[in-house]
């Protein structure tokens, strides 16, 4: 159990075929954003990357979709990726299969996207080969942390100077308990990336 439930985490893109970087442009980087749509966050989201002409794609939660359709197509209609992250939201570790796929899949306006990413990037390996068929599935190389709370914005600008490199799928949260750090950060990484000469694309 601990190997298959370890080694998904560890290398995603061997055992799901899933996206962790694209490294096909050079000085290029790709922004995500999981758990939305929110009324309140979502719409600094794209002021946000409309000031600096940025695209991102977004993997939103099939009930705040549900709640939140037209929040859902303005981020549709400036010309951003949405993606599927499930439902409710269920950790795959913590819930029987069946349950599981059942809230992946449950009818939605994100529930067709061509791609999906698992809640906490949780998945094992038979619930990859049964969803490759239906999503691509999409994981990260850059993940910012801004959903910890003892996470101060300094050391989330730090993680992101570390790790960040061309083709980077970079990880930001959609919802009210990120937004402190995440806003903040989210400005920092377009203002410091594009005075390097980088551009920020959707999936």
């Amino acid at each position: 159990m601990f190997f298959s439930a370890f080694l998904p985490i560890r290398y995603p893109k061997i055992f799901c075929k899933g996206l962790t970087r694209i490294k096909d442009l050079p000085k290029t980087l790709y922004l995500s954003f999981d758990d939305g749509p929110n009324p309140l966050i979502t719409e600094k989201i794209l002021e946000i990357l409309e000031k600096h002409k940025a695209k991102a794609s977004f993997f939103c939660k099939g009930k705040n979709a549900d709640l939140y359709p037209e929040v859902l197509e303005k981020i549709q209609v400036q010309g951003h990726c949405i993606g599927n992250h499930s439902y409710m939201h269920l950790d795959a570790f913590k819930h029987k299969n069946k349950k599981w796929l059942f809230d992946v899949l449950r009818k939605s306006p994100v529930s067709d996207s061509y791609y999906f990413r698992p809640a906490y990037g949780h998945i094992f390996p038979w619930q990859c080969r049964f969803l490759r068929k239906k999503y691509k599935l999409v994981f990260w190389d850059v993940i910012t942390y801004d959903f910890k709370q003892n996470y101060s914005l300094e050391k989330i600008k730090k993680i992101i100077l570390k790790k960040v490199r061309d083709g980077s799928i970079i990880v930001f949260h959609d919802n009210l308990k990120s937004s402190k750090n995440m806003l903040p950060a989210l400005e920092f990484t377009l203002n410091h990336y594009s005075k390097l000469g980088y551009k920020f694309e959707k999936l």
